[in-house]
């Protein structure tokens, strides 16, 4: 999923849920599915429930498939539950935790702004857009990309700051203050976290 370069509001259709928490992905103008069979009702095997259930996430948090499967792999080793654990470890990669905090529209804006080298975390430059963010870890943006974060921030709408994060936007400061728990985790579809441990472990 990370080398995906198509149109996003295809996998959204795809689906039938919203993968981005934008107007164009929440309210798309056509709901079928892509391809010229899109108007049949998609009929599922067991197997393709499975699949549909990881595809969510693998593109709700923009996660090539080995990478989603390293997750779901240190998942289980976990002694906490699998789909708690999970939801942790995707909930902390640094791009997603810039998409938490308003600084970037989408989970592929914030991918960018990461790769590109713009953030820093406990003062350093950190440009993998997978890195744990941990407790205590202090988020900050360069002094010269400040203007290009303030304006994707205004691109986004107001932002729901999660109770492990505490943000201030005018410094384009962020701290973590604990991991996140299931209640924090917010998506915008339902996703059934034993079908993705079952299609892992079949």
């Amino acid at each position: 999923m990370g080398g995906y370069s198509g149109p996003k509001v295809r996998l959204s259709r795809s689906l039938g849920v919203p993968i981005a928490e934008t107007s164009k992905h929440l309210n798309p103008r056509r709901t079928t599915r892509p391809g010229m069979h899109g108007f049949r009702p998609a009929r599922r095997s067991l197997y393709g429930r499975q699949l549909a259930e990881k595809q969510k996430l693998a593109f709700y948090y923009n996660l090539r498939n080995a990478q989603l499967r390293r997750y779901m792999a240190e998942a289980t080793r976990s002694k906490r539950s699998t789909p708690e654990m999970l939801q942790q470890l995707l909930e902390t990669r640094l791009d997603n935790t810039l998409r938490r905090l308003g600084w970037a529209r989408t989970i592929w804006q914030a991918r960018q702004l990461v790769s590109h080298g713009h953030i820093l975390v406990n003062g350093r430059k950190v440009d993998r857009p997978g890195y744990g963010v941990q407790p205590g870890d202090m988020i900050t943006v360069k002094a010269r990309s400040q203007k290009l974060i303030k304006a994707c921030a205004e691109s986004c709408e107001e932002p729901v700051v999660p109770q492990w994060l505490t943000a201030d936007n005018n410094k384009w400061e962020a701290q973590v203050q604990r991991l996140p728990v299931p209640e924090d985790v917010r998506l915008p579809f339902e996703v059934d976290f034993a079908a993705v441990t079952e299609f892992y472990t079949r």
